[in-house]
């Protein structure tokens, strides 16, 4: 089933859209115009249709149909959404203040999760084995270790989760935060992530929405395994490394995409700052509209 994004993309021509403010001309594959986001003489402005993207090799600006209107009308993406939702004839699903409330209460709870982990690797006894395991092994560098606020899952049943509760997230918050896993016959639950080094995932504009945790016991269970689909997580929808990597991606006009988290974290420790993972073998759809 397509989001509603993905619905209206499907049923507007960024093309068509466009040119209701200004005339485009046929240019091969693409159609081109002057910027309307700066000043200049020769037509810089490129517009995609197969791709449904315009990019300005003048400005760099660029982006989807989403990205134009919120630019050239000065208004932010809700606005936005509803404005081409309109337009392509989508109704859009009505809002739900229950589930907002709690996509930011998620949220909150990663980034006390990732502050609570990143202390356990650096100040904690149980944390020196990773910790070894990322500057000795892994060869980096404090400062990088920082950077990326990797982190160190105690292994325990429970202390991650009593530490939230601590901290006056609900039990039904913490259940949905893909934190803990529910036991089969009760309503309680257990820390999901336990005795793995922890990397902090980030969404494009730089909210940590999940985890990917790799284990300590090379001859135990899965080498790594990543929270589960939640409120303000979806796998397929997320790129390791984008938002630290947006600005040189820009600078660069190319972008490294590499399998591993650990991959773009040894890049970036050896100042190459263009490289992104999927986290997987399979780029999706979603991934490469981002």
């Amino acid at each position: 089933m397509l989001s509603s994004t993905e619905e209206i993309k499907a049923k507007l021509d960024i093309v068509d859209v466009i040119q209701e403010y200004f005339p485009l001309k046929q240019a091969g594959v693409n159609f081109k115009a002057r910027c309307p986001f700066h000043e200049e003489k020769t037509p810089s402005f490129m517009v995609n249709r197969e791709r449904q993207f315009f990019h300005c090799f003048g400005c760099q600006e660029s982006g989807d149909v989403f990205s134009f209107l919120q630019k050239m009308e000065n208004i932010e993406f809700p606005e936005a959404l509803k404005i081409l939702a309109n337009k392509a004839g989508v109704k859009l699903p009505e809002y739900n203040p229950q589930m907002a409330n709690l996509k930011t209460r998620v949220l909150e709870m990663q980034a006390v999760a990732m502050a609570w982990f990143h202390n356990q690797l650096l100040n904690s006894a149980a944390g020196q084995k990773a910790l070894s395991y990322l500057k000795d092994k892994r060869k980096l560098s404090a400062a990088t270790i920082e950077e990326w606020q990797l982190g160190y899952a105690l292994d325990s049943w429970d202390a991650l989760s009593q530490y939230l509760k601590g901290k006056n997230f609900t039990h039904q918050e913490i259940l949905q935060s893909g934190l803990v896993v529910p036991k089969e016959r009760s309503q309680d639950y257990y820390d999901r992530f336990r005795d793995r080094v922890m990397f902090p995932i980030e969404d494009y504009h730089g909210n940590i929405v999940g985890f990917t945790g790799r284990t300590l016991k090379e001859d135990e269970g899965a080498k790594y395994i990543n929270t589960p689909q939640t409120a303000v997580y979806n796998k397929s929808e997320v790129i390791f490394g984008l938002y630290k990597a947006k600005a040189a991606i820009k600078d660069e006009d190319q972008v490294v995409i590499v399998e591993g988290n650990m991959d773009v974290i040894a890049s970036s420790g050896a100042k190459i700052k263009n490289v992104v993972a999927v986290s997987g073998t399979a780029l999706t759809v979603e991934q490469i509209r981002i």
